[in-house]
Parts: structure tokens; C-alpha cells; sequence
């Protein structure tokens, strides 16, 4: 239990609060585009150049999954079936 929550809950929180950003992201779209019209907003961000950190914010998602799967895949394979526990494993993550 952590904070007053189950493991369930935290996850039905969570999947709840993705679901609303997403919906709340396309509602916004509609209301830019009623409002502007996709013509003009070509217009406006043609010109534009986008600065360094955008790139670097589209990668990060993509590099903490591709960690995630590296240690799962240390796990499972290096200490798991070699017959060490996963106390081994956070020893290992940790050092």
C-alpha cells in the first residue's frame, strides 16, 4: 500500500490520468484548428525553427524504455538463470 492506495488503484490513477492527457490534447487540436485553420498554422511554423531541446524530449521516452528492457533483460538472463536472486540483481544495479 502506498499512499493510502493499492497497487491496483495507482495503476487505474495512472492509466486515467494518460487517457485525460490524451483526450485533452485532442480537444485542444479541434479547438486550434476551428479557430486557425490548417493553412495558417503551416504559415506560422514554417518559418520556425524548432530549438536543440525538442529533439532531445522526443528521444527520452524511447531511451528510459530501452533501459527498462536492458534490465529486464539483465535480470532475466544474467542473474536469474545463473541462479542468483534478484537480491544479486539490485546489488548489481546499485553498484
Amino acid at each position: 500500500m502506498s499512499f493510502g492506495f493499492y497497487p491496483e488503484d495507482i495503476f487505474a490513477i495512472v492509466l486515467f490520468g494518460i487517457m485525460a492527457n490524451f483526450l485533452f490534447s485532442m480537444m485542444f487540436g479541434v479547438l486550434i484548428h476551428k479557430n486557425v485553420g490548417f493553412i495558417e498554422v503551416v504559415k506560422i511554423v514554417r518559418g520556425k525553427r524548432q530549438p536543440w531541446y525538442v529533439g532531445v524530449l522526443l528521444v527520452i521516452p524511447f531511451a528510459k524504455a530501452v533501459l527498462t528492457l536492458w534490465r529486464v533483460y539483465v535480470l532475466q538472463v544474467y542473474f536469474l538463470n545463473k541462479g542468483k536472486s534478484y537480491r544479486d540483481f539490485l546489488l548489481y544495479m546499485v553498484k
